[in-house]
């Protein structure tokens, strides 16, 4: 989903090499040298990732081999071939305990395999010893892979009643933004960390709703707890990250999740997309 975003925003002067997994499992690393040494890259962006959030819980050696360990190799052999390293995180990194969005020092404490094993990825490209630029983003949508907002989308055309938690808070982030947030940020040469998200925060519930709203069908989504809809892994209930950082060096924010969401609704039906307003 968010690979294929930073295929197409690709700014004209990068040339780029992008792989699929097919192409290039990462956790394969005498492959991942190969590669290395055929494009001689200046930076490698990394968009892989274990995703499945409730299979992690089950599946734990894959999510940290292919979130932890990987990146850790990458890093090594990125610093060996003198590249810089592009890598994304996510809020899960956090407990979710905060009042407030959180910064990119705050202390790191996951409640679930998969935010465990994207923290580790964190700590072994810190260790790795390469020049990284290390992008946490969040709730995730775009017109190329599953997510919330498609799921809602499809429920709100369908008709169906829909029960959705409202006692989580993020930021909903299109893939489109975060990947041209991170093509500037890529030329702009910062390193560390950076949050990067769509602007305002909302609960699942209020993302919901303004979807089914928007076909005027509001009326079928209503809200429940988290007790209320278990899942095998636990969620954070606040982890809205704060994006001061990024804006500093980008002199602007990206646009509201709302907007966003409205431009991702218009994708899906197939209507003309105008010029992205930040």
């Amino acid at each position: 989903m968010l690979g294929q975003d930073l295929v197409a925003t690709a700014p004209p002067a990068f040339t780029l090499f992008p792989f699929t997994h097919a192409d290039l499992d990462i956790t394969d690393q005498a492959v991942l040298e190969s590669r290395i040494g055929e494009v001689r890259p200046d930076v490698i962006v990394n968009a892989a990732a274990y995703t499945a959030v409730d299979k992690a819980e089950a599946d734990q050696d894959l999510a940290f081999r292919v979130n932890g360990e990987a990146v850790g190799v990458l890093g090594r052999l990125a610093a060996q071939a003198g590249a810089r390293v592009v890598h994304f995180s996510t809020d899960y990194v956090f407990d979710g305990n905060a009042t407030a969005p959180y910064p990119e020092d705050a202390p790191t404490q996951p409640i679930n395999a998969y935010g465990a094993s994207k923290l580790a990825g964190e700590q072994a490209l810190r260790a790795s010893g390469v020049q990284f630029l290390l992008i946490r983003t969040q709730w995730l949508f775009g017109a190329h892979g599953r997510s919330f907002p498609r799921v809602m989308w499809e429920r709100a055309r369908q008709g169906l009643v829909t029960r959705v938690v409202a006692d989580q808070t993020g930021r909903p982030s299109y893939t489109v933004d975060v990947a041209r947030a991170t093509w500037q940020l890529t030329e702009r040469a910062p390193s560390g960390v950076f949050h990067v998200a769509n602007s305002g925060a909302a609960s699942w519930h209020e993302v919901a709703t303004y979807i089914f709203a928007s076909g005027g069908r509001a009326d079928l989504v209503t809200p429940c707890a988290t007790r209320e809809y278990p899942t095998p892994a636990r969620r954070p209930r606040f982890s809205v990250l704060s994006t001061l950082k990024m804006e500093a060096i980008l002199d602007s924010g990206l646009r509201s999740w709302s907007a966003a969401l409205a431009c991702f609704m218009r994708v899906l039906d197939g209507t003309p997309q105008g010029p992205v307003r930040q």
